[in-house]
């Protein structure tokens, strides 16, 4: 009997120290700063396969922009008029790198520095983005009055609704991954893909104003010029940015 438990005992023993000394798969969570620019704090989680020759990557991205901006009447003294726009949206990305011919510490490459890690990649990839914008793009318009010609009319005008916007962009990209200071990942990459944009309209009320007439300022439905070039254009895209990684 004390044989048989001391037998169990060495087992498991060595089976706790085999466990120990296995190499657990390398896992890098990352932040893509380049999202921020689009009003995005997008997160991903890059996990190796054991030879680290191969990784899959699970992005994740939440939108949200909320902007106003007054618009006053400049022949009367109505108060100001506050348009407004907000964005809120997610997004869901996935990608398969292939690295040539992995991604190795300093050992196997002798111009960086022993402890370091460093890797060239090929990475197909897809990425699905859902946006919802709400928008008040209201204001005034001036006309001439009929009985004094030299004097303007103020009128106002509706123009709101809500644009909700579907992308699924295929991709594929080639790039670099190497680590500074022994913990930090640094991600760069580059390519190329197709966006494939579904746009709907609800909610939408837009009054009819006359040509020719002179309107207040405008308040920009995008807000911003990332927005109309990296989230809801249709068409080939350029695909590029970096990413700042950890692994815990």
């Amino acid at each position: 009997m004390k044989n048989f438990l001391l037998a169990i005992f060495t087992f498991g023993s060595l089976a706790s120290m085999a466990q120990q000394n296995a190499e657990k798969p390398l896992k890098i969570f990352k932040f893509q700063p380049f999202s921020l620019i689009t009003g995005s704090m997008n997160f991903g989680e890059e996990i190796f396969n054991k030879s680290r020759t191969r990784s899959t990557v699970i992005g994740l991205g939440i939108r949200y922009i909320n902007r106003k901006n007054d618009i006053y009447d400049s022949y009367s003294a109505v108060s100001a008029y506050k348009q407004n726009s907000k964005w809120q949206g997610a997004t869901f990305s996935v990608e398969r790198r292939f690295y040539v011919p992995g991604f190795f510490s300093g050992d196997k490459y002798s111009f960086i520095n022993d402890k370091s890690k460093f890797g060239v990649y090929l990475s197909p990839g897809i990425k699905v983005e859902y946006n919802v914008n709400d928008f008040d793009r209201g204001g005034f318009y001036y006309i001439n009055d009929a009985n004094k010609p030299n004097n303007m009319d103020s009128k106002f005008y509706r123009n709101f609704g809500r644009i909700s916007y579907l992308g699924v962009m295929p991709n594929m990209n080639i790039g670099l991954q190497f680590t500074i200071f022994q913990n930090l990942y640094i991600d760069t990459y580059i390519g190329g893909g197709i966006r494939f944009l579904s746009q709907k309209k609800s909610k939408e009320i837009k009054d009819t104003v006359p040509q020719n007439v002179n309107l207040s300022g405008y308040y920009g439905g995008n807000d911003n010029g990332a927005l109309t070039t990296f989230v809801i254009r249709e068409g080939v895209q350029p695909n590029f940015g970096f990413s700042l990684g950890l692994n815990f």
